[in-house]
């Protein structure tokens, strides 16, 4: 018995050890028999398809393009929905701003109690102190216009921002300017010294876009700069001599005279004309006189408001004003004024939040300074508010559009046009793929024919001709669809050529010739037994044609040829790449859509190489 016993556990043991040798090279980092068991009969359990799977998601490729690929849609599609488009907006003044935000940020330094001044350009703004120190702060421009000359720094009684320069008059009478100066508007150059009389001193400043003036304790108006451009090189006798106050908006000057009437000078339009009949005979005295774009507000010295000018954005639509007013202001798109109590009043455009008062000086505001798109409050509790534009993160394009929300919605375009590309084609290469190679005969011949000849078609110009017959004769979005239906149509013979060969090849399995045998229609016979298994090869190439669509979209939208401003797509963004001067200066305007088309492309073609792997029968073995 003890022999026989000895004999059955050294032929287990043989039996076992057979075991161990067989799997231990099968299964990496196995130590034991029991481990390999386990693995082999979590592997035996497993579907086909939870293989596939489980070799994509351990893929890392696979995981890195399925993130991008998720981020990327996020950023288009849900962003989309954060950062609504307006087609139709523009603002040329805001053109080729440089990324970047804190336009509001007014320095610690600068507080309520010792403020004489803010005036704001369109990207900085700068506040003159009671001790004669100036503060500049937000997004510098090409022209360095935060680069503050170090003589203008103290010793300061009177400052003005224009739209990207700045003038600044000091205690000795000198005026000192910095900034955009392309039509001398930062230079008090000669001519405008020699213009000054004898004993005639300058008591206060103001700029507008690519102009700056001053005015004299004589009641005289000078101004330089591009004065041709908005009238202002000549300023009329009977106003010269008699101003007492002013105020410049960007191509128009305000000027309040001696006899308590005021006068609009510059580009003659509503703003010019329709003074009101009270405020130019005398009957109501001008205390204060502010300019928007296309507006003029006046307080009188009987504390009513006149609004008049140009009617859009609501700007004419004066509010009810509960109490004594005791201040307007303007914005360049909007309208303020604020009362005896501190509640203030505000209307017009809200695109950049001009008109979103922070309630710390909704009913508490003592002062107020507004220019450009940036405004300032001083509160009853010696505060400084502060809202409106704040900047741009991504900058802005020449049209001085939002360029993140441009990118956001262009994703969208090109996204959404590689999509319904690919479905064409593959609803086209599918199925006469799918007919030629289960056919066969003339039948084949004649499709092969059509798709050999069809591929022949050259793209480009044939997009380029079709682009010049149909000219302006098509909306943007009939010219968007029609991308997709070229990029398509064009697109399938390469599909149908794959589905035809793997068609030809399953035809002639047993599966095939067994439905055949059993009397099953052919068409059931290639859509319900054919196709599931030509299937993955098909999802893999439409992957990665999608990426091809992608990339083409952009090319015909930077060529002009596609997707037309100011509907916005990643390729018709690059179209600034084209000079020299936005690739060297403007560098946001070409890096960023490139990079956008890059991680799109890059995510989805690294998710159809990892499709592929993981659908091939040999990475699974």
């Amino acid at each position: 018995m003890a022999k026989n016993n000895n004999e059955k556990q050294s032929f287990m043991s043989s039996i076992k050890g057979m075991f161990k040798r067989m799997f231990s090279f099968s299964f990496r980092g196995n130590k034991n028999v029991e481990d390999a068991v386990v693995n082999l009969e979590e592997e035996e359990i497993k579907t086909p398809t939870r293989v596939i799977v489980s070799n994509f998601i351990h893929n890392k490729f696979a995981v890195i393009g399925i993130v991008l690929f998720v981020i990327m849609l996020c950023f288009s599609f849900i962003g989309g929905m954060i950062k609504p488009l307006d087609l139709l907006y523009r603002e040329p003044v805001m053109s080729n701003v440089r990324p970047g935000d804190g336009y509001l940020s007014v320095p610690s330094e600068l507080n309520a109690d010792n403020t004489v001044k803010i005036s704001s350009g369109v990207t900085f703004s700068v506040g003159l102190a009671k001790n004669g120190n100036l503060y500049i702060w937000g997004v510098d421009t090409e022209d360095d216009v935060l680069e503050m000359p170090n003589n203008a720094s103290s010793n300061i009684v009177d400052v003005a921002a224009g739209d990207r320069h700045v003038v600044a008059l000091n205690k000795s009478g000198d005026i000192i300017g910095w900034g955009q100066n392309d039509f001398g508007q930062a230079e008090f150059g000669y001519t405008q010294k020699m213009s000054l009389e004898d004993g005639e001193k300058i008591v206060k400043l103001t700029a507008g876009e690519k102009y700056s003036a001053l005015l004299t304790n004589q009641g005289r108006v000078i101004v330089w700069g591009a004065t041709g451009a908005n009238a202002l090189d000549v300023i009329p006798t009977d106003v010269q001599g008699r101003v007492v106050d002013f105020d410049g908006s960007s191509y128009n000057l305000a000027v309040k005279l001696d006899d308590g009437t005021c006068r609009i000078l510059g580009v003659v339009g509503d703003m010019t004309t329709n003074i009101p009949e009270v405020l130019k005979d005398g009957s109501e005295k001008v205390k204060d006189i502010k300019l928007s774009y296309n507006n003029a507000i006046v307080l009188s010295e009987s504390g009513k408001v006149y609004v008049w000018g140009g009617s859009g954005d609501g700007m004419l639509n004066t509010p009810k004003f509960k109490s004594k007013i005791v201040g307007v202001e303007a914005a360049r798109t909007a309208l303020y004024a604020y009362d005896e109590n501190g509640k203030v009043y505000a209307w017009g455009n809200n695109d950049l939040g001009l008109i979103n008062v922070p309630s710390s000086a909704k009913n508490d505001t003592v002062k107020m300074y507004s220019d450009y798109f940036q405004t300032y409050a001083v509160t009853k509790s010696d505060k400084i508010a502060s809202w409106g534009n704040d900047g741009y993160t991504l900058g802005t394009d020449a049209q001085g559009r939002d360029f993140l929300t441009r990118l956001i919605h262009g994703g969208r375009i090109t996204l959404l046009v590689g999509v319904i590309a690919v479905i064409i084609e593959m609803l086209i290469g599918i199925t006469v793929g799918m007919i030629s190679g289960f056919k066969g005969g003339k039948i084949d011949n004649l499709l092969m024919r059509i798709t050999e000849i069809i591929a022949s078609i050259p793209f480009m110009p044939l997009v380029i001709t079709l682009s010049a017959f149909i000219g302006s004769s098509m909306s943007t979005d009939q010219k968007m669809y029609l991308i997709m239906i070229i990029l398509g149509f064009l697109g399938w013979p390469m599909m149908a050529r794959l589905v035809r060969s793997q068609i030809l090849i399953e035809r002639e399995k047993d599966f095939v010739l067994a439905a055949r045998a059993l009397g099953i229609k052919e068409g059931s016979i290639i859509i319900r037994h054919i196709l599931p298994n030509v299937m993955n090869i098909c999802i893999v190439n439409m992957t990665l044609e999608y990426a091809n669509m992608m990339l083409m979209e952009a090319a015909l939208s930077f060529l002009g040829f596609g997707v037309q401003d100011p509907t916005p797509s990643w390729g018709n963004m690059l179209n600034g790449a084209q000079t020299s001067t936005v690739i060297s200066t403007y560098w946001w305007q070409w890096i960023l859509p490139a990079v956008c088309v890059l991680i799109a492309a890059l995510s989805i073609n690294l998710i159809g190489d990892a499709l592929r792997e993981a659908l091939d029968p040999k990475e699974n073995q």
